[in-house]
């Protein structure tokens, strides 16, 4: 079991391994409903996992690797946790575009698994943003990646992109156990590993974090249902910020000044904005009270949006 655990916890922070730390307030851990040693669940657990998978859109399959991964993230509960809680502060713009594209709503916890739904997660390979896009698949799905936007770490565009791709692989292949896998190591890799076929059969000819992404992923579905039940607490109460765009090249000393915030407000708000001027039709995220703001609640990096 110690294995395995010094596993997990280096397949979780092989997700994300440099970023922006976002300031949460502290968790109450007195909700502690299920409580196990090990990954065996009670008969009520059981059914209480088949009911909630079943009521999810993408259907969750009932196998031992989710299991084990809901046992760990109900032991080590913290990670899940500030997970979950920075997820709800963007959903509001992230669900919009995931029904426009007709998608299942259980994608928009993706990030989660890709970057701990830190919207300043770099990773090793130059994975950036929610999404952790490379820089060659984000222009594919046409994102602009250049020294003034990256819009890798625009919440809205880079969500539409990754339904995009979402999309197409699960066109191609079918199966979102096996589209999952692809967003995580190429539509080349599963293609090729594992020729289209059932990634439950075929999983151990897949990259070892590959194998772990998708069963965890499906965890956190299970446990987002009903965190309460799990102990988790995914709540967070923030400010809410407006989306808006500029007609023309702006620049950030002139919406600072507008908007009497501070630059550094500004930054942690538009992480996509890399130079001194805003290029006219680049998305602005902007508190939504007019009202002077120096500092964002509780140091806050991460707020809600609308």
């Amino acid at each position: 079991m110690a294995k395995f655990v010094m596993l997990l916890c280096a397949f979780i922070l092989s997700c994300s391994p440099a970023f922006r730390q976002a300031v949460l307030p502290k968790a109450n851990h007195q909700l502690t409903i299920l409580q196990k040693g090990s990954h065996f669940f009670s008969e009520e657990e059981e059914r209480f996992i088949q009911q909630e998978a079943k009521a999810l859109g993408i259907p969750v399959p009932d196998r031992e690797e989710i299991r084990r991964f809901i046992d760990f993230y109900t032991r080590n509960k913290r990670h899940i946790e500030t997970s979950l809680q920075r997820a709800s502060l963007y959903m509001p713009v992230i669900l919009p575009i995931i029904r426009q594209h007709n998608m299942p709503e259980e994608l928009a916890l993706l990030p989660v698994i890709e970057s701990a739904y830190n919207n300043f997660a770099v990773s090793r390979s130059g994975a950036a943003g929610l999404w952790q896009f490379i820089p060659s698949t984000a222009r594919r799905y046409g994102l602009r990646v250049d020294s003034q936007v990256d819009e890798r770490f625009d919440v809205a565009k880079a969500t539409d992109a990754a339904m995009r791709y979402l999309k197409d692989l699960y066109n191609m292949f079918g199966s979102w156990e096996l589209a999952l896998a692809s967003y995580n190591c190429g539509e080349n890799c599963v293609s090729n590993r594992t020729g289209g076929l059932d990634f439950w059969i075929t999983q151990g000819a897949l990259p070892l974090e590959t194998r772990n992404y998708v069963p965890a992923f499906f965890a956190v579905l299970l446990i987002n249902r009903n965190p309460q039940k799990y102990g988790i607490n995914a709540s967070l109460q923030t400010i809410a910020i407006n989306r808006e765009s500029v007609n023309r090249d702006t620049p950030v000393e002139e919406l600072t000044n507008q908007r009497s915030i501070r630059e550094s407000v500004f930054r942690d708000l538009n992480p996509h904005i890399k130079g001194s001027v805003v290029p006219a039709g680049s998305n602005l995220y902007m508190p939504a009270r007019r009202e002077s703001i120096t500092n964002l609640p509780n140091g806050a990096k991460l707020i809600q949006l609308e």
